[in-house]
């Protein structure tokens, strides 16, 4: 039993902590994951990618600096002279508060990609933490089933003791011979388990992980019954506003541009007549508009458009919510009988002590032939079912918190 002990530390290299504490190390597990995942950091980009958006509308705002330049091959003439040359310049603007409309619309957009961060970050505490609860269930069953091996190998002792005084059989020993291997062979199977949790909790946590403190207390989750607060919510949220922002800006779209341009010109001398303005340049400011008279049916089909998809995203946010009401309902509903089952098995286990002690303590004294020590060893190897019920149910009661977590957006 020593040497199972000493190889079972050896494989694992892991630290059983039960502590009232906060679960700091789950805490670090997580701020590991997050600062490591590449989903997470594809997230953050997609932040500064979509609030770049700004600078596109900022050159956007004002339309190219437009210069144009005629010569007058048969020149205008007026009382100054002929206009033999001539110099045009001028911007467009859009109409009042266009820019700041579109503004909206990134402001939107980045609304959706925190949102969507959101989701990838909440997705990945989920992950880690469903897997540390796993770990945590495979640390005690393995510490069950090492104890489970020692104990059997005590009932073999008693088993020969009995034997040799003549009141046990060799088919006794047999038995729980038989038995303590396939112990043995449990114990490596969660060995093995144990290996493949621990490669795959580094991977998640993009990081080699040499030894996984396991805190057997947990308490970081909080009270919420909706799931309002869900990220994927929030995008869908996002994006109506984005769609309502952009139909605002269709309108501002379809209203008239403003012109502001200024005419240089270059006249000649007057021929026949005499006039102290004669050859004097002409300079000329000009504000103009520009009205889309013919685009009327495309900005309402640009607008149309928006509008149907602002319904499909709606529609799609109320089925959305559903379905995560759905699984809110049911990973409370798992949390409920976890919970139950685990407070039931705690009191089972109690009862099957006290039913093995009085068992072993009958077979001791018998003088049966095998029925009272295959009821002893049907006890023994009942309460390690018990045990790794128990296990399996508290770590099912975290992890439908973990999920609830998720869900609400905590």
């Amino acid at each position: 039993m020593k040497k199972l002990n000493i190889i079972s530390i050896a494989v694992f290299m892991i630290s059983i902590v039960t502590t009232q504490a906060q679960n700091s190390s789950l805490d670090r597990y997580i701020s590991i994951a997050l600062d490591n995942h590449f989903g997470v950091q594809a997230a953050t980009q997609n932040i500064q990618v979509q609030a770049a958006g700004k600078k596109e509308i900022q050159g956007e705002g004002i339309s190219s600096f437009d210069v144009m330049y005629g010569y007058g091959a048969l020149p205008i003439e007026t009382k100054n002279g002929p206009i033999n040359h001539k110099v045009s310049a001028g911007v467009m603007f859009p109409w009042f508060g266009t820019r700041n409309q579109k503004y909206e619309v990134v402001n939107q957009k980045v609304a959706i990609a925190e949102a969507n961060k959101e989701d990838t970050e909440n997705v990945v505490k989920y992950k880690v933490r469903a897997l540390y609860f796993q770990l945590l269930q495979n640390s005690k069953d393995l510490k069950s089933a090492a104890e489970n091996v020692a104990i059997l190998k005590s009932f073999e002792s008693v088993a020969y003791t009995q034997y040799e005084n003549s009141k046990g059989s060799m088919v006794d020993i047999l038995r729980v011979q038989m038995e303590i291997e396939e112990a043995k062979n449990k114990v490596k199977t969660l060995q093995q388990d144990s290996v493949l949790l621990q490669q795959n909790f580094s991977l998640l946590l993009n990081k080699e992980i040499e030894k996984i403190v396991l805190i057997d207390s947990v308490s970081f989750f909080k009270n919420n019954d909706t799931v309002d607060e869900n990220p994927i919510l929030k995008s869908l949220n996002a994006t109506q506003n984005m769609y309502a922002e952009k139909i605002k800006v269709v309108q501002k779209s379809s209203a008239p541009q403003i012109k502001l341009s200024i005419d240089y010109s270059i006249l000649g001398s007057a021929q026949g007549v005499s006039s102290e303005n004669s050859g004097k340049n002409g300079i000329m400011p000009m504000i103009g508009l520009s009205i889309p008279l013919f685009n009327a049916k495309k900005y309402s089909g640009q607008k149309e458009q928006l509008q149907l998809s602002n319904q499909e995203v709606a529609l799609r946010k109320e089925d959305t919510k559903k379905r995560l009401q759905i699984e809110y309902l049911t990973a409370k509903n798992q949390y409920n009988d976890a919970k139950r089952e685990f407070d039931l098995i705690g009191k089972q286990l109690i009862q099957i002590d006290q039913a093995i002690q009085i068992q072993q303590e009958a077979y001791a004294v018998s003088n049966s032939q095998g029925s009272a020590f295959v009821e002893l060893l049907r006890l023994q190897l009942q309460k390690l079912d018990f045990q790794f019920r128990e296990h399996k149910s508290k770590a099912t009661e975290l992890e439908a918190l973990a999920k609830i977590n998720y869900i609400t957006g905590l």
